[in-house]
């Protein structure tokens, strides 16, 4: 950043009169680091009339206390001005604090069928920053005459074993005279390849006259409770066709019910003195693949919070995979003959599980010997 000053003023003298009563203090910049322009490349698919903007993105290294300009001005590749885009020039700031800049360059629709067709921005006359990459590629897609491709979404139950099959609809938006070709991989959502299905990649191709192919991935099955999973296919470099919703969605739906939660009972010697801790013991019937929660609170039976035991709730949470838990009640110890004494900790509002057995009984189990009866 720039230097940058304060003053310090003196005020209400005593015993004196003021001659200078304000001293400016400067702050010297001493950060060597210069912010860095770069620029991005950008596509666009030309339309059949009017214009289509090209946005480039223009990037700052690091925030800068300062205002940072720089020059940019477009020059033909294959794509010739006026014909393909509007030929495009000026300056752009970036005001204190600010990191990214758009520049937008008017592409020219037409139907003409033609190659892609490429023009460029460059940038020069950096202000308060340097320039690392100083040239962005825009991209004409021509989308004349040749069909276009494009994928449905996918749902599959994902069974308990074994594999089931997601089948993706490729679609051409109408025949072709030519044989027309498109790769096509997967790609993880919340869903995982190795785990959750099988990672495929290749290529479809349409015969002539032929406008729909289809794309199969193996979905595994497992009986582990979890949320609905995603995955995608993505389709890239088609030959003799345009690529439009080049990304079609796999949906695995979860077959599996919500593991069972349940609470174990406990026992405990009071002991004569200080505290001791009754466990419980929680388990989920199977693993889950989603985190779960579980409130849980004591109440009183013959033994009394307080006195007896120490009064406790809250939540509990099980991590995906973990089948076990614990909950832990302080007990009190005393040297009162007693009967044993019972307490209770009841489970309520589970999440991504239902209770089964919700009360564990706390049993406080009297170590203290009977009193003598002496006349």
């Amino acid at each position: 950043e720039a230097n940058e000053t304060f003053t310090v003023t003196a005020s209400t003298v005593s015993g004196a009169t003021v001659a200078d009563g304000q001293a400016v203090g400067t702050l010297r910049n001493d950060d060597a680091v210069v912010p860095v322009f770069s620029l991005s490349d950008a596509s666009v698919t030309e339309g059949n009339s009017g214009t289509t903007n090209a946005v480039f993105t223009v990037a700052l290294s690091a925030a800068s206390g300062q205002t940072v300009t720089f020059n940019y001005a477009t020059a033909d590749g294959t794509a010739t001005a006026p014909s393909d885009y509007a030929s495009t020039s000026g300056s752009l700031a970036f005001t204190p604090g600010q990191t990214t800049q758009k520049i937008f360059v008017p592409v020219v629709g037409d139907t003409v069928n033609e190659a892609d067709e490429t023009f460029f921005v460059n940038l020069s006359g950096a202000v308060n920053a340097t320039i690392a990459d100083n040239q962005g590629v825009g991209t004409i897609t021509n989308d004349d005459a040749p069909p276009t491709i494009s994928i449905g979404n996918a749902s599959v139950a994902e069974g308990n074993s074994g594999t089931a099959s997601a089948t993706f609809t490729v679609s051409l938006s109408g025949p072709s005279a030519q044989t027309v070709t498109v790769n096509y991989a997967t790609g993880d959502g919340t869903a995982v390849a190795g785990s959750d299905y099988v990672a495929a990649a290749g290529t479809v191709t349409f015969n002539p006259g032929i406008t729909t192919q289809t794309v199969t991935v193996l979905v595994n099955g497992d009986t582990t409770f979890e949320a609905n999973e995603t995955f995608t296919v993505n389709l890239s470099g088609a030959t003799n066709a345009g690529i439009v919703g080049g990304t079609g969605t796999g949906t695995i739906t979860d077959d599996d019910t919500a593991p069972v939660l349940s609470i174990a009972n406990a026992s405990v010697t009071e002991g004569n003195v200080g505290t001791t801790t009754a466990t419980f013991a929680l388990s989920l019937s199977s693993s889950s693949g989603q985190t779960t929660t579980v409130n849980y609170a004591t109440a009183n039976g013959t033994a009394t919070a307080g006195v007896d035991y120490v009064a406790a709730s809250g939540t509990l949470n099980f991590a995906p995979g973990q089948t076990t838990q614990v909950i832990t009640v302080t007990v009190n110890g005393d040297t009162l003959s007693e009967a044993n004494e019972t307490f209770t900790v009841t489970l309520s509002a589970p999440n991504n599980a239902t209770i089964g057995v919700g009360t564990g009984t706390g049993t406080i189990n009297d170590d203290d010997a009977l009193p003598t009866l002496t006349i």
